[in-house]
């Protein structure tokens, strides 16, 4: 009987004024609908990320405000609430273990849900799928990426709690950008403040390994009547630390007794006028700079010090070329080299300019026309010119998204000639004279190149 008292008394404590009784409303609710909605998830009849977003940030948001108005109308209203105490002061005992069992159980359900929140936020579906319009191409790309299973925290954010503050407040910014439609379109690269990548990436990546020389083969194909391939077979000197200690092949850039520092003069770093470099092993520093440009007065900008997102800036969103894409769908058999000219007319196809809406219609009626009109085939290939339109709009929709304006090459990258020769390119002298060689040979040993057939060792 004395429980039941106590709570009768806790409940003219809550009724003493309007907003603690709102703030009692607004808890309760938002428990049972928390609790209701986690249940559903569990039993898979709830799904998708804004099941997330209301299950463990909103709920549990409102549970918090209303907590918060319980003690905040008491102390409003605190005339009234010396009322309601007077009245039940001859059993105070009883009213305040109540309270503090209801504290454990408030505080236990704010950090199961605070544990929730934050691991929900930390998912791939949160940051993939949440701002559908904006992130959904990063997010396709990052699908058909070699990092697929890693989360995007552990390249965006990494370990420690200040870096987890820092994205969270720049993740407002982002939701009002997305909230009053002012974000750019397409979404600018390089990052800006992206976390230095020997705290990300070399997480897991190890540059000062010797790693040796990487065999490579490059299939291509000619757009020919009869698709030729036309082979390229490399010897990457992928490099690192020899054994010895020396810095050796391609990651020489970022070994740990090399330093070497940039600045572009513009914002996608595709410029870079003005190279620094700093030998800690025997003090030498070192300035090579473009003809006209002074090196006691670099250019405008930051300064960067040159880790490995400054070659592989698309090591998880990876946009790619429609040549490469064509010549990769042919190598693997999804478009066959028995339709003729299927890499001539799927390039004219990709390149042409559709809507997210109208390109699958217009790609299988570019190819059902070609294939009937320019290049008839029997009636037994059809279901290959079927099978190439479906390809070809597979290839286009993953690299195209007009609503965001990325086209083709809107995101270019740098894991190759067109990263090296920004820095590589026999114009950069130093005050001695020392130049940055123009060097294929720097990179990678040619054993084969356009030919039909791979070499004998390979077959």
């Amino acid at each position: 009987m004395s429980e039941h008292f106590a709570s009768r008394r806790f409940l003219l404590l809550l009724r003493s004024n309007w907003l603690s009784r709102s703030g009692a409303v607004v808890t309760t609710f938002s428990f049972m609908l928390m609790v209701s909605s986690f249940l559903l998830q569990v039993f898979g009849i709830l799904a998708g990320p804004y099941a997330g977003l209301v299950t463990f940030l909103v709920l549990p948001g409102l549970f918090v405000v209303g907590l918060l108005l319980i003690p905040a109308g008491l102390l409003l209203y605190r005339r009234r609430l010396g009322e309601r105490m007077e009245a039940l002061t001859h059993r105070p005992f009883r009213l305040l273990r109540l309270v503090a069992v209801l504290t454990v159980v408030n505080v236990v359900v704010v950090g199961v849900a605070g544990y929730q929140g934050l691991h929900y936020m930390d998912s791939v579906e949160f940051c993939g799928t949440l701002c559908h319009e904006v992130m959904i191409p990063q997010y396709n790309a990052y699908l058909d990426s070699p990092h697929a299973r890693v989360a995007c925290v552990q390249c965006h954010i990494g370990p420690g709690a200040s870096w987890f503050v820092k994205s969270k407040l720049s993740g407002l910014r982002q939701v009002l950008a997305v909230m009053f439609d002012t974000f750019e379109r397409p979404i600018p690269v390089p990052v800006k403040d992206l976390r230095p990548a020997r705290e990300t990436c070399e997480q897991c990546h190890w540059p000062d390994k010797f790693t040796g020389d990487r065999l490579v083969v490059r299939r291509r194909f000619k757009s020919d009547r009869e698709t030729t391939p036309s082979n390229r077979v490399l010897l990457m000197k992928t490099g690192g630390t020899r054994p010895d200690g020396e810095p050796t092949g391609i990651h020489w850039h970022i070994h740990s007794g090399v330093e070497v520092r940039y600045r572009a003069s513009d914002e996608s770093r595709r410029e870079i006028p003005w190279i620094r470099l700093v030998d800690r092993r025997t003090g030498r520093e070192e300035v090579f700079t473009l003809p006209g440009v002074d090196p006691a007065n670099p250019p405008p900008g930051p300064e960067r010090v040159m880790d490995c997102v400054d070659c592989h800036n698309q090591p998880s969103h990876i946009f790619h070329r429609e040549t490469e894409e064509i010549d990769r769908s042919i190598d693997l058999g999804l478009l066959s080299r028995d339709l003729p000219y299927i890499r001539k007319v799927g390039l004219e196809a990709l390149r042409a300019s559709w809507t997210q809406a109208g390109a699958e219609a217009g790609i299988r009626g570019m190819l059902s026309e070609f294939y009937a009109a320019k290049e008839p085939v029997p009636a037994e290939k059809r279901p290959l010119v079927e099978a190439a339109a479906k390809e070809i709009h597979a290839i286009w929709a993953r690299n195209n998204y007009p609503h965001m304006k990325i086209a083709w090459n809107t995101y270019e990258s740098f894991a190759g000639h067109a990263g090296c020769l920004r820095c590589h390119d026999d114009d950069h002298v130093s005050a001695s004279g020392r130049r940055i060689p123009l060097d294929c040979e720097s990179c990678h040993a040619i054993l084969a190149y356009r030919t039909p057939d791979l070499p004998p060792y390979l077959r």
